[in-house]
């Protein structure tokens, strides 16, 4: 005697079709990276910052009358943020708000431009050394070892000497370096990667050595590339603000974040607290914005993550 069937279950009817048919579109590893990245709502909070960032430093100057070096020796000296002045003003009647956007615009340029010197520099020499190996891969390698032995912070200060002030020499010497983390990162990849099947079957139709690396090896590392590339952006910035703030970057009357918090520290004390918080603020949350945005990226483009 059979046992009755309870009624709240019922069997599964199973056909060949029913089991061939797709429940979900197929997600490709950069959509399913972008899908991961949005769920990360921190990441996606640092993304919006530094985009508001950008546009602010961009367009910022073009919503105040004032310019970033206008002065105002009169009656314009050390005011409180107010509408007239959002931001207040410094001790020479400049608007704070104006030449903190841009400090933003030196900084991101000069911390944008450094990064992707050093993608370049490191992609290209990783790869070769990494794909390359034997004796030229130990030769390159312990360059980049001599190199790395040099003081990073030293080495900048020296050539800031040397060099004749300006932007350009600032990324110079924030890339003589830089690169090298770059370079070790590109290198291990490409020594796991040149292993693979698919190298080993471009090598024997007579793919090139700029082919396998462009075509094959360097794309199926774009994940840890990228990553490095976005945490390398607040090292520049932070580099760049440190500087400055040495006296060592770019010179007045251009303003910077680190150059507006050195004029600025000796006027806490006397209660013009607005002229060091304001740049200090922008730095900090920029600092914290890139941080967590590539932490997200390094979450979502894990490919052991993946679901």
């Amino acid at each position: 005697m059979e046992p009755a069937m309870n009624p709240r279950f019922q069997p599964v009817v199973r056909s060949e079709r029913a089991m061939e048919q797709i429940r979900r579109p197929h997600l490709s590893y950069w959509r399913d990276s972008w899908r991961r990245l949005r769920q990360n709502v921190l990441a996606m909070l640092g993304l919006i910052f530094i985009v508001m960032i950008a546009i602010l430093s961009i367009f910022g100057p073009m919503l105040s009358e004032y310019e970033y070096n206008e002065q105002n020796l009169q009656t314009g000296r050390n005011l409180a943020p107010s509408a007239e002045h959002w931001f207040g003003t410094d001790d020479l009647g400049r608007d704070v708000f104006v030449r903190v956007c841009e400090g933003g615009r030196i900084s991101l340029t000069i911390g944008l431009a450094a990064a992707l010197i050093d993608l370049i520099i490191g992609v290209i020499y990783g790869g070769i050394a990494g794909y390359r190996g034997g004796r030229t891969g130990e030769v390159m390698m312990r360059i980049v070892d001599v190199l790395w032995g040099l003081p990073y912070l030293l080495t900048v200060i020296l050539l800031l000497v040397i060099l004749p002030p300006g932007m350009g020499t600032i990324i110079i010497a924030l890339t003589v370096t830089g690169w090298l983390n770059m370079a070790r990162l590109v290198r291990g990849q490409v020594l796991q990667l040149k292993e693979q099947e698919y190298v080993l079957a471009a090598q024997t139709l007579g793919a090139t050595t700029a082919r396998l690396l462009f075509k094959h090896l360097i794309p199926n590392a774009m994940g840890p590339i990228i990553i490095m590339l976005t945490l390398t952006v607040p090292s520049a910035i932070f580099a760049e603000s440190f500087l400055s703030f040495l006296g060592l970057g770019v010179q007045a009357p251009v303003a910077s974040w680190g150059t507006m918090i050195n004029d600025s520290l000796v006027t806490v004390l006397s209660g013009e607290w607005w002229r060091l918080f304001f740049p200090a603020l922008f730095l900090c949350l920029t600092m914290l914005a890139f941080n967590a945005f590539g932490d997200g990226l390094r979450d979502a483009l894990d490919p052991k993550l993946r679901k």
